[in-house]
């Protein structure tokens, strides 16, 4: 019997973040005005709870599972097939198997197995919230190339997610402009990111701006940045390839311009080239290039031109 209870305890520990019911007193711990806003915000529509009827716990680290319940909550993301099993490796009897299943359909980026002690990286928070924003509908988003000074440590999968984040003013850089993707998050940061999630899609999204969304890369859907690859020609040349990947085939990328700095960057201005509206494409997933060639002993950067 004892077992059992301690079970339950730990249970309810590890889905307090995002359990239902919500208490009318704020939390004692959560001290900062503007912090208490959001808690209490997110609480009020379900997506969290504390750890205790008194208690948030803002510092302590958000885990993997946890993670995914606090996205599926946020997003109202349902398990349509509630009778499947969840996704492999992972049991269908832990708390956690629905908010998996229900993110997998959604078409979210959950592995195939996840530590239920582990910590959920800021790099794999900002993914999944990505993700999760893009099932609720396509939102204008401003073509702005975020410079971040540990961007060389963010994984390829999750650039696009952190520069649309960074655009939407969803997330932000440390005071030394670093994202930090290695890092575990807070529940508070955890929160901090949902909350203005929530209020981006509240003001863009059915409920929100009455102008459509852009539909097209170009026109503000996606900050899509380009990969860099560069290649030896020669002694006294290296060649740089861009690659972006587009909705379909229409689509194309041009480079427009490199700026030579006197730092040896060599900056790439690149643009996206739009289809011809009188054709018609396939809705294909295309990987599109650029080549330029830029002098020996420079490191290429791309930047969007902004034309």
């Amino acid at each position: 019997m004892k077992h059992k209870k301690g079970l339950a305890a730990t249970l309810a520990l590890c889905v307090s973040l995002t359990a239902g019911g919500a208490s009318v007193f704020a939390f004692s711990d959560v001290t900062d005005e503007g912090q208490k806003n959001i808690v209490d915000s997110l609480k009020s529509k379900g997506v969290v709870s504390g750890v205790t009827a008194d208690l948030f716990r803002p510092d302590q680290a958000l885990s993997e599972p946890q993670g995914v319940q606090l996205i599926v909550k946020a997003f109202g993301l349902k398990n349509e097939y509630a009778a499947a099993s969840a996704q492999n490796k992972i049991s269908p009897d832990t708390w956690y198997a629905d908010a998996v299943q229900a993110a997998t359909q959604n078409g979210l980026s959950i592995p195939v197995e996840l530590n239920p002690q582990g910590k959920m990286t800021r790099e794999q928070f900002v993914i999944l919230l990505h993700e999760g924003i893009n099932t609720t509908g396509n939102y204008p988003v401003i073509m702005k190339y975020n410079f971040v000074k540990d961007e060389n440590k963010i994984g390829k999968d999750a650039i696009s997610a952190v520069q649309n984040l960074l655009n939407m003013n969803i997330i932000e850089l440390d005071k030394d402009g670093n994202f930090r993707p290695d890092q575990s998050l807070t529940r508070m940061e955890a929160a901090s990111m949902i909350f203005n999630a929530l209020e981006f899609v509240d003001r863009h999204g059915n409920g929100g701006s009455a102008e459509p969304a852009p539909e097209t890369p170009g026109e503000g859907q996606q900050a899509i940045v380009p990969e860099v690859t560069t290649t030896k020609v020669d002694d006294k040349t290296t060649k740089v390839k861009l690659t972006a990947e587009m909705p379909h085939p229409g689509y194309g990328l041009k480079i427009d311009d490199v700026k030579l700095e006197k730092d040896g960057r060599a900056i790439v201005l690149y643009s996206i080239v739009q289809p011809d509206p009188d054709m018609m494409y396939p809705m294909v997933i295309t990987e599109v290039t650029a080549e330029t060639d830029i002098p020996a002993g420079y490191t290429a950067e791309v930047q969007p031109s902004g034309k």
